[in-house]
């Protein structure tokens, strides 16, 4: 059922689970200056009702001002928008920072998890975040590294298949670079037959 032109659906003053009134429809129909008249005439009563004694301390705080659920939100909101624009401009400024080898690296210490990973890991990130970005998505001129547990590459990396055929493949060492010798074969080409001393 709606309130009245001019009337607010608001919980009971005093009411224990106010969201759950408005959800379940336990809530009354008012103005909003009635209500906020109501609200600070049961705060001051509060007000001069004695302490006891899990109330009394060296220092008395006035009381806070009611606010309605809804404007606590908006600024959960707000405060989340906020936190979200400033990590994605130190994670702009740390990837300018990183790009130019000049300047000592700074590891802040919110995205140091990020920038513990390893190169393969990275390059996935980046291949994700520009397919994110992206107008039109090709999917065969993407290619996703394959990553170990660590964020290293593994030793084999393949293109994406095309329906049955299965994508070229080539073996690179842990950090990407191609190995020497290995030429790109379809399917089974088989990486772990190099001996470490070309891997590291």
């Amino acid at each position: 059922e709606r309130c009245a032109r001019g009337l607010r659906c608001l919980p009971r003053q005093g009411e224990e689970k106010p969201l759950h009134a408005l959800l379940h429809g336990t809530a009354v129909c008012l103005s909003e200056k009635s209500y906020r008249e109501q609200a600070k005439a049961e705060r001051e009563s509060r007000e001069h009702e004695e302490p006891t004694t899990s109330e009394m301390t060296e220092e008395t705080y006035p009381p806070k001002a009611y606010r309605p659920k809804h404007g606590r939100l908006s600024e959960l909101k707000a405060e989340a928008l906020k936190k979200d624009r400033r990590k994605k401009l130190t994670l702009a400024k740390f990837v300018g920072m990183a790009e130019n080898t000049a300047h000592p690296r700074v590891v802040i210490p919110e995205l140091r998890q990020e920038f513990e990973l390893g190169p393969c890991r990275r390059h996935m990130e980046a291949s994700l975040q520009e397919l994110k970005s992206s107008q039109r998505m090709v999917p065969r001129a993407v290619h996703l590294p394959n990553c170990d547990r660590k964020g290293f590459y593994k030793r084999k990396q393949c293109k994406p298949s095309r329906g049955r055929k299965r994508g070229l493949c080539w073996c690179v060492d842990k950090y990407g670079m191609k190995l020497p010798g290995t030429d790109y074969l379809s399917g089974d080409l088989q990486c772990h037959a190099f001996d470490s001393s070309n891997v590291e």
